[in-house]
């Protein structure tokens, strides 16, 4: 997600029209966002895996291979947005944004910001999904 969203092309255009003082308050959103990011990621997965091995190996559950894989999406997905949406962040941009290009800038640049987590948030879970599946020889 954040290899994605610091290389693609709208955000180097982004960057490249801030004046010096944005543009280090901009590396600090982008890094405190993705440390909120991934550790939410990780936070998920973990919750995700001790209720796998839980269910699997200390209540000894049959669950079909479809539940596991869902209950392990739906709590690592759940974990994830939660903690992102709800961990307070420091520094928002808008509130540094001085004029109405800035302004239009940073709302392209929002949407694209948009895509990758969405993206990062499917491809984070398809990989929860297939880690789950893994178990159903268990």
């Amino acid at each position: 997600m954040t290899n994605a969203t610091t290389k693609s092309e709208i955000t180097k255009n982004y960057e490249q029209q801030l004046p010096e003082d944005l543009k280090t308050i901009y590396k600090q959103v982008v890094k405190e966002r993705s440390e909120i990011y991934y550790m939410g990621y990780v936070l998920g997965f973990i919750l995700a895996m001790l209720l796998l091995l839980t269910n699997t190996y200390i209540l000894k559950r049959k669950m079909s291979t479809t539940a596991m894989v869902c209950q392990t999406i739906l709590v690592s997905f759940l974990t994830n947005y939660f903690y992102y949406t709800l961990t307070p962040k420091k520094h928002m941009m808008l509130e540094h944004i001085k004029t109405e290009d800035q302004t239009k800038a940073w709302l392209k640049m929002y949407k694209g910001m948009q895509y990758n987590y969405h993206m990062g948030m499917l491809l984070g879970l398809v990989a929860v999904g297939m880690m789950a599946y893994a178990f159903r020889c268990a």
